[in-house]
């Protein structure tokens, strides 16, 4: 972007730059370490080939680490530019299974021009994998200076 980011930069159907993440089963041992969830349906692949998880079979991902992706996405856009992530709300909607690649993209749905330092936009937001299937959806609330 060579634009300085401001409420007045922005319009309807702007997008957002897209953030690219793949998974595999490391990245899964490293999100159950660090939010203590060591469920077995994310970190134990031989017991979800055995009970058939989600229809996999495979182990997947929290759903909060599809969500910290959709975060980075907001919060690259924003926080450069002195905005911030005023509040943000997903739905999960297929599991991500290891070697997912998930891409998260945003666009602008909403202007609220409110007064200097409390602008805000409302941006829709949605996760898919490398096969385009839907993973998660979102809304969120960001000001914008």
């Amino acid at each position: 972007m060579t634009e300085k980011l401001t409420f007045d930069s922005v319009y309807l159907g702007y997008e957002l730059p897209e953030v690219v993440r793949t998974v595999d089963q490391e990245s899964f041992n490293i999100n159950a370490a660090a939010s203590l969830d060591y469920n077995p349906v994310h970190v134990n692949p031989e017991w979800c080939r055995r009970s058939g998880v989600f229809g996999t079979g495979a182990t997947v991902a929290h759903g909060m680490m599809t969500m910290s992706f959709m975060a980075t996405m907001l919060s690259d856009w924003v926080y450069a530019a002195g905005g911030w992530i005023d509040d943000m709300d997903t739905k999960f909607v297929k599991p991500v299974i290891a070697g997912s690649t998930v891409t998260c993209s945003g666009v602008v749905v909403e202007l609220h021009p409110i007064g200097k330092g409390k602008n805000f936009v409302v941006v829709d937001m949605n996760a898919v994998n490398q096969e385009g299937a839907t993973l998660a959806v979102g809304k969120a609330r960001v000001t914008l200076p």
